[in-house]
């Protein structure tokens, strides 16, 4: 691995940073899904919401409060402003729309923990093979001018030459492939995550507003 390291010139360097920082990006998520799926989003709201049917906030709270995840923090947002209208004594109707309201309104923040650095998992998997192609063709523009100020053609010697130059290009789509992968996997992770919301928001708007 090292040899190869060395083989493919300089523009191993930033391949490697590259490397390095998709690593830390793909364990840094790997770490916020497991957490947020601590909690079952649907036992959850369904235990809030048997809380809310019953008259019983303190309960609801309790639950939202010493759980995680972005489910529990939109009920959280829903449950704090159905508290709050009522104690200003609105309309059941005005209050499920009022709560319904905050808690959409709450829903894309509370995805921020577990959205946060997918982008930067696109932008590594985008670059790396643009560097990779970038080192290949440096090489190879090396090679042939060593070629042309030699006195005579060694075909080895271009061959080697020019299976140097290739490794970056391979390095780069080495690092790009799991990236993209990655990103997909997160990015269903995060798509299943936004049909829990949307579940709870439905669910605790008909709780309130019944």
């Amino acid at each position: 691995m090292l040899g190869y390291l060395m083989d493919g010139g300089w523009m191993m360097l930033p391949l490697l940073v590259c490397s390095i920082a998709m690593a830390a990006v793909i364990i840094d998520r790997i770490r916020a899904f497991r957490c947020a799926a601590k909690v079952d989003p649907a036992q959850l709201r369904s235990q809030v919401c048997a809380s809310v049917a019953d008259g019983d906030l303190d309960k609801a709270f309790e639950i939202c409060r010493n759980s995680e995840g972005p489910v529990a923090a939109v009920l959280l947002t829903g449950l704090e402003r159905l508290k709050t209208m009522r104690e200003k004594g609105r309309a059941e109707i005005e209050i499920g729309a009022g709560v319904t309201k905050a808690m959409e309104d709450y829903a894309p923040r509370s995805m921020n923990g577990l959205e946060k650095r997918l982008g930067s998992l696109v932008l590594i998997a985008s670059i790396a093979p643009l560097i990779g192609m970038c080192g290949t063709v440096t090489g190879m523009i090396n090679s042939f001018s060593v070629m042309a100020e030699a006195a005579g053609l060694d075909p080895g010697a271009v061959a080697g030459g020019i299976s140097e130059a290739l490794i970056t290009t391979a390095a780069g789509l080495i690092i790009a492939i799991p990236g993209v992968v990655a990103y997909n996997m997160f990015q269903k992770r995060v798509e299943e995550w936004n049909m829990h919301l949307e579940g709870s928001i439905a669910e605790i708007g008909q709780v309130v507003g019944a």
